[in-house]
């Protein structure tokens, strides 16, 4: 019997907004840990317009929704990103009246869907969380944090949601990047998947897309972008530097793959030394 009920929120994510004339552009998604529930209620009306003593004209309007994300703790992370918290010269996080919120997608799925589906709402915007303690008593009943969302219609596209199936091509990697209608599918061909430190050589890593015209927009390793100066890059093919990888310690390292149009790629990059020891 398939499992029809929605539990256990997970794979929480958000993808901060840039916005410009031109439209906008989604940030890498970053985790939210700490998941506990979210709940969506669609927002809209139904307008009618009334002509010869009957209903002339009937639309339904889209708004998105409205609801509310709860977590064990919204991370630092988020609100500086999103939030417009500041982080003062000695760690001090900074929450100021003149802050302002950002927009971003939020990625998520449900544990126990049948279909393991994965969900991006495009353009949502966050109240600052409501801060609550008690105080502590022979059992322990754990605080959350809870913030009030609204999702809307993203103002390039028009777009207010979007999900996946576990069968569907975007699947795998939708939390490398937002997923956007109709976006090419990457994939990686070929990777240099060690670098030996005794014997060092350039990684090279062959990439494929649907798109043809698709282009590489940053290449990271461990989170931090690799300077442009110390890549090389033909279409989507990428050689890096050896230079790169010459201070890392040994062990796995992640190096992953932007493109302009579609998911971001990524492998495990294993450092060794093979130095004869003496």
């Amino acid at each position: 019997m398939a499992n029809k009920v929605k539990f256990g929120l997970k794979n929480v994510h958000y993808a901060v907004i840039t916005e410009t004339d031109g439209g906008i552009t989604y940030g890498t998604p970053k985790s939210i840990p700490g998941a506990v529930n979210l709940t969506l209620d669609a927002a809209g009306e139904s307008v009618q317009f009334y002509a010869d003593d009957s209903v002339y004209y009937e639309e339904n309007t889209n708004d998105g929704y409205t609801g509310s994300l709860e977590m064990a703790l919204i991370p630092d992370d988020f609100r500086v990103d999103v939030l417009g918290d500041k982080l003062d010269a000695n760690g001090a996080l900074i929450e100021n009246k003149d802050a302002k919120a950002k927009h971003f997608a939020l990625l998520f799925e449900f544990d126990g869907d049948a279909k393991k589906t994965r969900h991006v709402l495009y353009y949502v915007l966050a109240s600052r969380p409501s801060v609550s303690g008690s105080t502590r008593t022979n059992t322990k009943e754990p605080q959350t944090e809870t913030m009030n969302i609204t999702a809307r219609p993203a103002p390039d596209t028009g777009d207010v949601k979007a999900k996946v199936n576990q069968d569907d091509p975007p699947y795998a990697a939708f939390y490398t990047a937002v997923y956007l209608k109709n976006a090419p599918t990457n994939s990686i061909e070929s990777a240099d998947d060690e670098f030996d430190k005794y014997d060092p050589a350039d990684i090279a890593i062959d990439c494929e897309s649907t798109d043809d015209t698709n282009a590489v927009k940053n290449v990271l390793l461990d989170g931090l972008p690799i300077a442009g100066v110390k890549l090389t890059v033909s279409g989507i093919d990428i050689t890096i530097d050896k230079s790169v990888f010459a201070e890392l310690n040994e062990g796995e390292h992640e190096i992953i793959v932007e493109f302009i149009r579609g998911n971001a790629v990524s492998f495990t990059l294993t450092v060794v030394d093979s130095t004869p020891q003496e």
